[in-house]
């Protein structure tokens, strides 16, 4: 997939170019989603992720129409397939952690704070808040993807394109001997998506996951559990890669914390070359 460095002599005409695709996106929509405003940021890390009304773009590269389509097709269904506004995502999150603490017999302590409050302390319990709502953002990316997969068939091809390819040149440079999330997570879309290569791991226990995974989420694609059910039953799969990811990513910087190389200030500076791989030089943007 080539990459176009986002540079002030292009981003005029990349982004007018992104927002022509943004309104194709929504007149080809099927079923129809919200009309949503977008937010375009050139930044050395890529995010490609929507909120309420809002598609966020921030990347320093441009892909391409075909892998923008994708991703706006993705955003925009995810509105119409599994919308999470806050009130929806909290309420499957601590309904989802309910049903959990049931299954394991785990009763918060509650704590009286005043004579008309009570507080449950749940700092004890095994899957936090934002672990489950990592899961909820998995299973989300489940329906919408393989909705787009059975509905727009080139569309789905670019965005597989990118998870499968460009995805996991993050795992090969962590050269791991266990699998992380992503790759995990990536490993279920052939057992969804018949025809698909297979994405090799290395771990017994991967392989026993990945059915039981596929499983829930075509249940959920049915309508035959709910989205919290579904949610408790992967976190209960997906637990231990996280756990293992979070305790190996402690320690190392936050994502979006730069600092200029040269005077090392975090703030007042801008990227001025790029190494090009290719003609294997330095270049000035």
């Amino acid at each position: 997939m080539n990459k176009e460095l986002i540079t002030k002599k292009n981003f005029n005409k990349i982004a007018k170019r992104l927002e022509e695709l943004h309104i194709r996106s929504w007149r080809m929509s099927r079923p129809i989603f919200p009309k949503m405003t977008l937010y375009f940021k050139v930044f050395p890390i890529e995010s490609y992720f929507s909120t309420v009304g809002q598609i966020w773009w921030v990347t320093p590269y441009w892909r391409g129409d075909a892998f923008a389509l994708s991703i706006l097709f993705h955003e925009g269904h995810h509105w119409n397939i599994y919308p999470l506004d806050v009130f929806r995502a909290i309420k499957d999150i601590f309904e989802a952690r309910r049903l959990l603490a049931e299954e394991i017999g785990f009763v918060p302590e509650k704590i009286q704070k005043s004579l008309w409050r009570v507080e449950e302390d749940w700092s004890q319990f095994a899957y936090s808040t934002a672990e489950l709502q990592f899961v909820e953002n998995i299973l989300g990316d489940y329906l919408v993807n393989t909705w787009i997969h059975d509905n727009y068939p080139l569309v789905w091809n670019d965005l597989w394109r990118f998870l499968s390819v460009e995805g996991t040149f993050y795992e090969k440079e962590k050269a791991l001997k266990r699998d992380t999330t992503f790759l995990l997570y990536l490993a279920v879309y052939p057992e969804l998506i018949p025809g698909l290569e297979q994405i090799p791991v290395k771990e017994k226990v991967s392989e026993e996951k990945i059915p039981k995974i596929a499983h829930i989420v075509k249940l959920c694609k049915e309508g035959r559990i709910s989205t919290p059910y579904a949610i408790k039953e992967l976190a209960k799969l997906f637990h231990d890669n996280i756990q293992q990811d979070l305790k190996e990513a402690e320690g190392e910087g936050k994502e979006g914390d730069f600092k200029c190389p040269k005077c090392h200030s975090d703030e007042g500076w801008e990227i001025v070359s790029y190494f090009d791989e290719q003609k294997g030089k330095w270049l000035d943007v």
